[in-house]
């Protein structure tokens, strides 16, 4: 399987993808409180996503549930006419507030007998997606498109983990198949007017049926019981799905230049323009990352913990469909994939952690800090709609607090919220029993 080449990498410039932000943090609650420092200090199952080298910390069986809240502010911008300016139109694109329950990750480890090697097996849905979007005409305030997605990965693997040097260095593995799950359906309406709304569907979005694979490689290496050094490497799959649009002639050229094929096989309009669809065929493209951690403690109360990850953003727009055009104003204004960019970025994990007794059971408490740089797709050329789209991003800063307790020797609950200046927020709860 590591022969097999990665497919080509794309999306689409459409108001799909308005307010679309990757995820990328772990599912679990010990690593959100702890600021995502969790590459050298993971020492649970949900080392089979964090670093797989750490299931060798693991001294009994162990399952886990984790599931996760997402809440994100709604976002209104709103149109612009240039009527007279030579520039195009300004269209207002708006996401709904959403807040979402998701199960993040299922996962069951077992070390070896001799303490030797471990395996796990796990489920995760990551890059959980549910957002109603809606474009507006500033020239008559009506609605001219919807747009409902729904989309997640669901990912199914195992992990396997090796001792070294009588527990000094441990090597890992994750590999799993991720599906693609997509629902979204885009209606226009060919007049807008305010207050009513008689769109007609002109895009669908559907996923493919076929799994690809994703590999975690883990090391964790413990120079001493105070000091600990984690990597992980993770090789990232993107998922296809097929994009279908209705034909227009403002979509036309931008459609061939983003290499979609046209499917104009059902007659003409009374003027002459085509009837019938452009077909691209693209992909979800999740970015590839590497974390490097350090965590330390001076005592069996505090843990102090550090990580970087560098995180590949930059390979998303290696190849993109730009089917769409936004005709308004004095000019139509053509897009290239060559002017929407992402580039490649290095975060800064922040955590630490005090454990403490209370009434004879073990009480843990957290704090963390995440830096988060822009790395949202950036639009480059001269259209107005699709510089509100792909802005480029901002950088985030995030705050993250948590508590884990110990119910007896076997069952463990932690609880973590994560706070960031763009007025989301994330929660999450984990659930471990061990036998």
């Amino acid at each position: 399987m590591l022969g097999i080449p990665l497919p080509g990498i794309a999306f689409d410039n459409g108001s799909t993808w308005f307010d679309f932000h990757y995820n990328l943090k772990n599912a679990d609650a010990r690593s959100l409180a702890m600021g995502g420092a969790a590459v050298a200090t993971v020492e649970d199952s949900s080392a089979v996503l964090t670093n797989p080298a750490a299931l060798m910390r693991l001294s009994h069986k162990e399952f886990r549930f984790d599931s996760t809240y997402l809440h994100c502010n709604d976002v209104n911008r709103a149109g612009v006419s240039n009527i007279g300016t030579g520039q195009s139109i300004r269209l207002g694109l708006q996401s709904d507030e959403i807040s979402q329950l998701n199960p993040g990750l299922m996962a069951l480890a077992i070390p070896s007998s001799d303490r030797k090697s471990a395996i796990g097996l796990f489920y995760h849905k990551l890059l959980p997606y549910d957002r109603f979007i809606t474009v507006t005409d500033p020239l008559s305030g009506g609605v001219v498109e919807t747009h409902n997605v729904m989309f997640d990965l669901d990912e199914f693997g195992f992990s396997v983990a090796r001792d070294l040097f009588e527990g000094r260095l441990a090597i890992g593995l994750s590999a799993s198949l991720v599906t693609l799950n997509m629902d979204i359906k885009a209606m226009q309406d060919a007049t807008p007017a305010p207050g009513s709304f008689n769109g007609a569907e002109f895009a669908t979005y559907g996923s493919q049926t076929e799994q690809e694979p994703n590999w975690r490689f883990g090391l964790l290496y413990q120079p001493s019981p105070k000091l600990a050094i984690g990597l992980n490497y993770s090789i990232a799959p993107n998922p296809d799905y097929t994009m279908t649009t209705a034909n227009s002639p403002a979509t036309i050229n931008s459609a061939v230049i983003g290499g979609c094929r046209g499917d104009f096989n059902n007659g003409v309009l009374p003027n002459n323009t085509p009837v019938g669809n452009w077909i691209c065929k693209s992909s979800l493209p999740l970015p590839e990352s590497t974390s490097f951690g350090i965590s330390y403690s001076p005592n069996r109360e505090w843990t102090f913990a550090a990580e970087a990850t560098i995180i590949d953003y930059a390979r998303i727009t290696k190849e993109f469909h730009s089917p769409y055009a936004y005709p308004g104003g004095d000019v139509t204004i053509i897009q290239s994939p060559q002017q929407f960019k992402t580039e490649t970025v290095a975060e800064l994990h922040l955590g630490l952690e005090y454990q403490t007794e209370m009434k004879q059971r073990t009480l843990v408490l957290r704090a963390g800090y995440f830096f988060d740089p822009a790395h949202d797709i950036k639009y480059s050329g001269g259209d107005a709609t699709s510089q509100v789209i792909y802005t480029g991003g901002q950088d985030v800063q995030h705050l993250s607090a948590g508590i884990g307790l110990m119910l007896g020797n076997t069952l463990q609950l932690d609880v973590a919220f994560d706070v960031a200046d763009d007025h989301s927020h994330l929660g999450a709860v984990s659930f471990a029993y061990k036998y």
